[in-house]
């Protein structure tokens, strides 16, 4: 049963570019783990206009097994939690997350 992990972020204003190069890291090689995401997804709410200051990342697990094997991996990588670590001068805030599964 698939997973889908949503987080929805608040991009500070004039670091959309810098929000994109932290997600561009991530998905680099150095990232890579033995259990990864079926499918990623970046989207970006059309309302109330194309300057919103929202992301949503779609996240997509073959199942739970699968999700809590990456969340252990990125929880045990220190270069991993350093990059998605809350600073005050981070570009983007996390605001929600959410875990669905698919029915």
């Amino acid at each position: 049963m698939a997973v889908i992990a949503v987080f929805t972020y608040k991009v500070r204003p004039g670091r959309f570019g810098d929000v994109m190069a932290k997600l561009q890291q991530a998905a680099g090689p150095e990232f890579e783990s033995p259990v990864m995401p079926r499918a990623v997804r970046l989207l970006r709410n059309a309302v109330p206009g194309p300057d919103t200051a929202s992301l949503i990342l779609h996240i997509e697990y073959d199942d739970m097994a699968a999700y809590g094997a990456r969340t252990a991996w990125e929880n045990r990588n220190p270069a991993w939690q350093e990059l998605f670590a809350a600073k005050p001068d981070s570009p983007e805030e996390l605001e929600s997350v959410q875990l669905l599964v698919a029915l």
